[in-house]
């Protein structure tokens, strides 16, 4: 098969790959839309201590089922799925409460494992969720950003006020999309990028600022009002969101932490002490939101207008060059093998 192989730090290569080889239990899926994450740029740059070259990446993604090796209940419900690319251990106390996303051996999919920059992959059964046919494939391998974005608001279910959300990249846009899904009142976002805050405000944020332009505190201070801000969900994770998170929040308030952007930042947690600040990690989402949000993108209430396109998969390389770039004009991707 054909696969765009990581070879070195900015380097992909489109070249023929070994075929997936199935054991009992596993699937062989034809991809047909896999999307790039943060994670895979961050992991193209030679960032990421997990990944190591050659490696196919990719762990956003959808298809067809083509062969099931030992089990065939997947085919008597639909050969379209969309893919949970979280393989845990399956016996501990988070695999068995379907929380796999936490299992200490877990594998993911294009990270330890081949992923889904390729004409296929291989899956366990139990990670194949079928999806409708009025769902596109496109779509299907947005479900599992959009599940990272119900996980965060999920985590801040319990604090419905207003809200911000800082970095409007594929996950930001996520946590908005599902924030106002889940009855948020009010919400900001700040954002560099003035093409993502414009598709920030026609997603549904009530605000959107510029955190590099003078007055933007104050903007959104006077935003949130005598209220304050209930919830901060920093989908960007560098040391100026997560310090703007701690200036934001009211006392009393959440920071739903998903971005990694880098992994040390200084926080003054003599303020995090006094004021009662509650700091909550946010990473994947379980089985149940993956379910949750075929059900939501199949419902037809998503938009991806103006922030999601398309590119063959052998392009693979000039679209990873393309969304590194500060000015990239383009959000999400999805590549079709």
């Amino acid at each position: 098969m054909k696969a765009l192989v990581w070879t070195a730090p900015r380097q992909l290569e489109y070249k023929d790959w070994p075929d997936p080889e199935l054991d009992d239990g596993e699937a062989l899926v034809r991809v047909r839309g896999v999307s790039i994450c943060g994670s895979d740029l961050h992991g193209w740059l030679g960032h990421s201590r997990g990944r190591v070259p050659p490696l196919v990446l990719g762990h956003e993604l959808a298809g067809e089922v083509v062969e099931v090796r030992g089990g065939q209940e997947i085919l008597k419900t639909s050969r379209r799925v969309a893919v949970y690319p979280i393989i845990g251990c399956g016996q501990c106390r988070y695999c068995c409460s379907g929380r796999d996303y936490l299992c200490g051996s877990r594998k993911v999919l294009g990270l330890h494992v081949d992923g889904g920059l390729a004409e296929c992959i291989k899956a366990p059964v139990k990670n194949l969720y079928p999806i409708p046919e009025k769902v596109n494939f496109a779509a299907g391998a947005l479900v599992e950003p959009l599940a990272c974005g119900l996980h965060m608001a999920g985590l801040a279910a319990e604090e419905k006020g207003p809200a911000v959300v800082l970095g409007a990249g594929p996950i930001g846009l996520a946590a908005l999309l599902a924030a106002r899904r889940a009855g948020f009142p009010k919400i900001a976002v700040s954002e560099i990028n003035a093409g993502r805050r414009a598709i920030a405000t026609k997603l549904g944020a009530d605000l959107a600022v510029n955190p590099q332009e003078a007055g933007a505190v104050e903007a959104l201070t006077r935003f949130f009002g005598e209220e304050g801000c209930a919830v901060v969900f920093d989908a960007a994770g560098f040391a100026p969101t997560r310090q703007l998170a701690l200036k934001l929040v009211r006392t009393g308030g959440l920071i739903v932490l998903a971005g990694l952007g880098e992994q040390e930042t200084a926080l003054d947690c003599v303020e995090v002490i006094r004021r009662e600040i509650r700091i909550a990690g946010s990473f994947a989402y379980n089985r149940q939101e993956f379910q949750q949000t075929i059900e939501w993108v199949a419902s037809g209430r998503v938009s991806f207008e103006g922030w999601v396109s398309e590119a063959p998969l052998a392009e693979g390389q000039s679209v990873f060059e393309e969304l590194v770039r500060p000015d990239a004009r383009r959000i999400k991707v999805v590549l079709k093998p």
